[in-house]
């Protein structure tokens, strides 16, 4: 089954003429986006000039013209999945009728050298730099189209699909990361910080307003940075643009740096009203001589104040984090100052990942490396308390009256709907499970009355 893209123009930007030998005219493409809210853009920035020119989407690879595969690399599971789904796009394509499979993203951008050898299946590979050419790759019909250049594209005023609801998208901010993270590849596949620029942003969220968005979640990887390339504007000039947008009820700001969440932006998370009380600051450790390995820029004292601060400053804030345990020379002194850190915090959401040694990376080549079996044993024991710390803060919402987006009816009954809480991101997050919405549409933001929990999730009904 095959439909045509539902391409988000901004005003701003008029879809431009094709010449003929770039135009779809009705063939299909079948489409993957692995990876993180920062990749899925790009794909939707590849759907748009594809939809622009054309092509039309189809749920089922075997019927496609087109397959393009949008991969991630950041630790070597990423990887692994990202080559396994090129495979399976492969075995599907020779059971179909596609005539090209592309895969792009940041696998292509980091391996694509060693995949044209290892990977012939595949015919173009797009780099992180050159998304915005899809169009150049899918269309031509003889030898390989590969473009991979330098990571030093960010994002313009192109059309996109939003793939998230109908009503809350992804908006990319920025591009690359000026950080030096010891542990992390992205500044490699990225790039070096490049803004969007405001007015860019604004006219998308704009036209997502007039589609019936009511959520922006703002993502970039580091996203407090904003701005710092391209002039004076800063951070809290950008949310308080956005805020004044008309038909947006929630702007929620994901991936902030630690080292860089000052006094301005706590300010402006208190003055702005669509600004939702969530904050997203992967802390990756808490003990000194790690965090220093690391290239944090920060200390276990300054984050503790840092915490103190968002929590008195900003009512009711969730906080989602992130850890990294089985990071080179951390001793088991360290993996508990860890898990104290942690019950201490007692975070709204936290993810725990193993270390993962990329051979670009400082990190990898460190003395006192964490055995497998011992990085993982840690990641269980963190996860575990974790989730026993979740479900125990779940409880003091029990009789609480909360406001609710509504996304759609339960995937298991049509009696039950879901949405979610300003405090609850999109597919990372719990959900919200209503009992009784006969009073709303999708899309509403309702008051729920929360009567129970549901593991993760929130059990509530609808009050007037």
């Amino acid at each position: 089954m095959s439909s045509r893209l539902p391409i988000i123009q901004p005003a701003a930007a008029p879809l431009p003429e094709l010449p003929d030998d770039l135009r779809g005219d009705g063939q299909r493409v079948h489409f993957v986006s692995l990876g993180c809210p920062k990749n899925r853009t790009d794909s939707e920035v590849m759907l748009g000039r594809l939809g622009g020119a054309g092509y039309e989407l189809t749920q089922d690879a075997t019927e496609a013209d087109i397959i393009v595969v949008n991969t991630c690399t950041f630790i070597d599971a990423a990887t692994q999945e990202s080559v396994d789904t090129v495979l399976e796009m492969a075995e599907l394509r020779s059971s179909g009728k596609a005539r090209k499979l592309v895969v792009s993203g940041c696998m292509a951008q980091r391996h694509h050298e060693t995949l044209r050898t290892e990977l012939p299946e595949v015919d173009a590979f797009v780099g992180t730099g050159d998304y915005h050419r899809i169009l150049d790759v899918v269309s031509k019909t003889e030898g390989r189209s590969d473009i991979v250049g330098r990571p030093v594209y960010v994002q313009g005023a192109e059309p996109r699909v939003n793939t998230l609801t109908p009503w809350s998208a992804y908006v990319k901010i920025l591009e690359g990361c000026p950080q030096r993270c010891t542990f992390c590849i992205i500044p490699q596949l990225r790039g070096d910080l490049m803004s969007r620029s405001l007015d860019v942003i604004v006219d998308e969220a704009r036209a997502l307003a007039k589609e019936g968005v009511k959520e922006l979640n703002l993502v970039g990887q580091d996203s407090n940075s904003w701005g710092r390339d391209i002039g004076a504007e800063r951070l809290p000039d950008l949310l308080r643009a956005l805020n004044d947008v008309e038909g947006i009820d929630w702007l929620r700001l994901l991936y902030s740096y630690p080292a860089k969440f000052n006094d301005t932006l706590i300010d402006t998370f208190v003055e702005l009203d669509k600004v939702v009380p969530y904050i997203d600051m992967p802390l990756q450790h808490i003990s000194d001589p790690i965090l220093k390995a690391m290239r944090r820029g920060v200390s276990g004292e300054r984050t503790r104040k840092l915490l103190t601060k968002l929590r008195t400053r900003i009512p009711d804030v969730a906080i989602r984090t992130g850890f990294i345990v089985g990071f080179p020379g951390e001793t088991e002194e360290n993996f508990e100052e860890l898990m104290e850190f942690v019950e201490e915090q007692r975070f709204d959401n936290a993810g725990v990942f193993t270390f993962s040694p990329q051979d670009e990376t400082p990190a990898a080549h460190l003395p006192d490396q964490v055995p497998e079996e011992l990085r993982q044993e840690r990641r269980a024991r963190l996860m575990e308390l974790q989730q026993e710390l979740h479900l125990e803060n779940n409880t003091d919402w029990l009789g609480r009256t909360i406001d609710v987006l509504v996304e759609g009816m339960h995937p298991e009954t049509e009696l039950l709907w879901v949405g979610r809480s300003a405090r609850q991101a999109p597919e990372i997050d719990g959900s919200v499970i209503i009992n009784d919405a006969a009073t709303a549409k999708f899309g509403d933001i309702v008051k729920v009355e929360v009567t129970d929990i549901a593991g993760y999730d929130l059990v509530g009904h609808v009050v007037e």
